[in-house]
């Protein structure tokens, strides 16, 4: 939606139009910022209007006289600095397959580039993670998510 970066500045027609989006393409899955991240002041606005949009576009919970879509999961991305962001995964993807196209894709990127060694480093220490939480030791590397919402199922 091209709102810019540093200052992000989100209003309620801003959140309106994110909600709308999401109404659009009913998203299975909706993945954003922490709300926490004192290096990164934009990451957690961009958070807190996710957050927002995602209610609306659900229909907060509750019958409404405008179209919502089926509430989608809530996943917050690993930020930067995990230990100062509040961050505790809950949820680790296997990217084994895609770690070449990914770091690849970060190279492409000037604001990124220099963050390659760093995930690099960290999705070996999340396939780490993986492999002994799932026992496949095929895991390379892997990406950490919090899952903000309970997951809701029918039997254990």
């Amino acid at each position: 939606l091209d709102f810019g970066d540093y200052p992000l500045e989100i209003g309620r027609e801003r959140v309106e139009a994110i909600a709308d989006l999401m109404r659009d393409y009913g998203p299975d899955v909706v993945m954003t910022h922490t709300g926490i991240d004192p290096f990164n002041p934009d990451h957690a606005v961009a958070h807190d209007a996710v957050v927002q949009a995602r209610g609306l576009a659900a229909g907060g919970g509750v019958a409404s006289a405008f179209a919502t879509i089926t509430p989608p999961q809530l996943l917050l991305f690993e930020p930067h600095q995990p230990e100062v962001c509040g961050f505790t995964p809950t949820v680790l993807l296997d990217i084994t397959a895609v770690t070449e196209a990914k770091s690849e894709a970060m190279a492409a990127m000037e604001s990124q580039a220099y963050l390659q060694t760093y995930y690099g480093q960290r999705a070996e220490h999340r396939g780490n993670h993986a492999r002994r939480v799932s026992g496949n030791g095929a895991i390379r590397t892997a990406e950490a998510f919090q899952r903000v919402l309970p997951h809701v199922v029918a039997e254990l």
